[in-house]
């Protein structure tokens, strides 16, 4: 078997959440000892040789420098699109479809790319995968309230948490550190944070947190915890809604106590268990598990998601055609969606 590089993803242009350095260590955790990070907003590496990238995470601020050079072998897994913007691009759709189908970690995204005519599954995200590792942590008493500059809880909801857990919470930051470094020295800094981040997590009695990538790998591992969100419809949301405990401001505010613990452990072990196997099989083999399958299980899934995608393009040309819900289409896909979704 040819010996690639490896390497995972990181946001090196705004960073401003260090949930961007996190979705960059759950792919990590698969790679081999010298996997190496990519700026997700350049996503090229300094030599040319031949490498393998896990490609996760949210896309993308900066269009202009997407896709990865040919000596990249992309397998796009947990991924979520932003804005509609970035599949007008042919080279970018053209080369979506090349690595098809692709891993989506929220709904909006799969319908998005099967929309554009890309072949695509509902993942879930990646930082799920992170191991269960709370059995021997000897447990404290605090509940932390994790919370960053970027999105920051308003005063009323601060002094409601202080109102139902008298006997005070701790502060916990998101923000990076080092943002002003070079992108390697970044990227070490806050690997090491997020160490310290989750040994913390994992010794907590409760983690409350308005951030995404603090509330799945607590799932994942196994520790207590509540997304406290001003909009709990959010498609990114849509794994914790699914396994997890969503509360929204204005609920919040109503509470003179939180509701019970219990996850969906089944869908949690399903997805987590899936997106395991398939990023592992992507690394044994350098490519998606998808694209030449190797048993008749991963060949009618590809072959489903192929159909269905294509068949749910067709129809939303034909109801752009017809212009039903133009407007609402519209405003999902652009104005010129039928210019580019061929």
């Amino acid at each position: 078997m040819l010996k690639l590089n490896h390497y995972y993803q990181i946001e090196g242009l705004l960073r401003n959440n260090i949930g961007d350095v996190i979705q960059g260590l759950a792919a990590k955790q698969f790679l081999n000892s010298n996997a190496l990070a990519l700026d997700r907003e350049n996503p090229k590496p300094e030599n040319e040789n031949d490498g393998l990238l896990i490609g996760n995470g949210w896309y993308q601020h900066n269009f202009e420098n997407f896709p990865p050079p040919l000596n990249i072998k992309p397998f796009y897994i947990s991924i979520h699109i932003a804005k509609s913007e970035f599949l007008h691009s042919s080279s970018i759709r053209n080369h979506f479809k090349f690595h098809e189908p692709i891993g989506c970690r929220d709904y909006k995204t799969l319908w998005l790319f099967r929309a554009f005519g890309i072949a695509a599954y509902y993942s879930g995200c990646l930082t799920l995968t992170f191991e269960n590792s709370c059995k021997d942590i000897l447990k404290t008493s605090k509940v932390l309230w994790v919370d960053n500059i970027d999105h920051k809880i308003p005063k009323n909801i601060e002094d409601k948490l202080n109102e139902l857990f008298p006997l005070g919470i701790t502060k916990i930051s998101h923000d990076p550190i080092e943002i002003n470094a070079s992108f390697k020295y970044y990227v070490t800094q806050n690997e090491t944070l997020v160490a310290e981040l989750f040994e913390n997590y994992k010794k907590a009695s409760l983690v409350l947190t308005s951030k995404i990538h603090c509330a799945i790998p607590c799932l994942a591992m196994g520790v207590p915890v509540i997304l406290i969100h001003p909009n709990p419809k959010d498609p990114r949301l849509d794994l914790i809604r699914q396994i997890g405990h969503i509360i929204s401001y204005d609920d919040l505010l109503t509470l003179n106590k939180l509701p019970s613990l219990e996850i969906n452990k089944r869908k949690l072990n399903f997805l987590r268990k899936r997106m395991i196997f398939l990023t592992k099989k992507a690394v044994e083999s350098n490519k998606n598990p998808f694209q030449n399958p190797d048993s008749p299980k991963l060949f009618f899934q590809a072959f489903y998601f192929k159909l269905v995608s294509r068949l749910f393009h067709f129809f939303v040309v034909l109801i752009w055609s017809l212009k039903i819900q133009r407007t609402k289409l519209t405003r999902i896909l652009g104005i010129n969606f039928l210019n580019n979704s061929f």
